[in-house]
């Protein structure tokens, strides 16, 4: 409800959503150990465009002392084999907690192929006073009131040009809802309609789920699901052919089945990237090269370039 004052945005979003849903496949779950389960094409099915991640890290853990909370050294979050089933171009959003995980994070990105490219950040409220807060660590002087998402991307899209695969500056970078209860690191609702809105990529994947990740369009695997459904075979069926939908540059052309696709009405509403400018002759810079072109792969973050060098 955060643009119901702004009744453009308000549509746009309604029509977005009715078309995701409306190409959503059904939800898939796979209850499975991600210590030891195999994370492949073969075992998936295909390969996937957008990986959320909400790791055990071990921040996780301290913060509800007495309670039964698997924890991972954020060593064996880097292992996990992301590189094996992210196609290219592709995204991944991966939560950090507010400690190590955000350095931390940055190398599990660099090691899976991944340049990071936005931190999303979830400002926790706490309208309930007598709920129970989550235990500081020892040297912090406050309660954690913050978590952060670390995007990544793998290859190169720019926003100018790949119309068929992102919708920027549709959402903001920052998310505002009531924390969790105790010990609980289930996060807001919202995360999953910020990606869906940005990627537009049908085959999504999240690790480390829960019963309460389980979602339409995504597949959800963790140890901690009840139950399982997930079928490689018929999941891949929903993407059959899409490799005889490729450009030149091997990304998805706007036919292929493995994207939501948009309808006139939607792309008169979304914000678009304006054409950028020849400043001797004033006229929009050709898009035969590279040298200029707005995108995720030659604008990295504020830090990044000094974080890489």
């Amino acid at each position: 409800e955060r643009f119901s004052e702004y009744p453009m945005k308000r549509e746009l979003l309604d029509r977005k959503d009715a078309l995701i849903e409306q190409k959503a496949t059904p939800p898939f779950y796979l209850q499975c150990d991600l210590r030891s389960f195999e994370l492949s094409p073969r075992t998936l099915g295909t390969l996937f465009d957008v990986i959320l991640i909400d790791p055990p890290w071990e921040e996780y853990e301290r913060r509800a002392p007495g309670l039964s909370i698997e924890s991972w050294p954020w060593q064996d979050i880097m292992n996990l084999r992301i590189e094996d089933i992210a196609d290219n171009p592709s995204f991944v959003f991966l939560w950090c907690g507010c400690a190590e995980g955000l350095d931390a994070g940055r190398h599990c990105l660099r090691k899976w192929g991944f340049r990071r490219c936005e931190d999303i950040c979830w400002l926790k409220s706490n309208k309930d006073k007598n709920t129970r807060q989550h235990q500081p660590d020892e040297w912090a002087i406050q309660h954690h009131t913050k978590e952060h998402c670390l995007m990544g991307i793998k290859g190169t899209v720019r926003r100018n040009q790949d119309g068929h695969l992102i919708h920027a500056n549709i959402d903001t970078d920052v998310l505002l809802s009531e924390q969790p209860p105790f010990g609980s690191q289930e996060k807001p609702e919202e995360m999953y309609h910020i990606i869906e809105h940005f990627a537009q990529s049908r085959r999504r994947l999240e690790l480390f789920g829960e019963d309460h990740n389980i979602r339409r369009g995504w597949v959800t695997l963790g140890k901690s699901l009840s139950s399982s459904n997930f079928n490689p075979e018929t999941y891949a069926s929903y993407f059959r052919n899409e490799s005889q939908f490729r450009q030149a540059d091997c990304k998805p052309s706007a036919e292929s089945p493995i994207l939501v696709g948009t309808t006139p009405e939607i792309e008169l509403l979304r914000p678009k990237s304006p054409p950028q400018w020849n400043a001797t002759h004033s006229q929009p810079v050709a898009a035969a090269t590279d040298e200029g072109q707005e995108d995720w792969d030659s604008v990295p973050k504020e830090g990044d370039e000094a974080e890489d060098a």
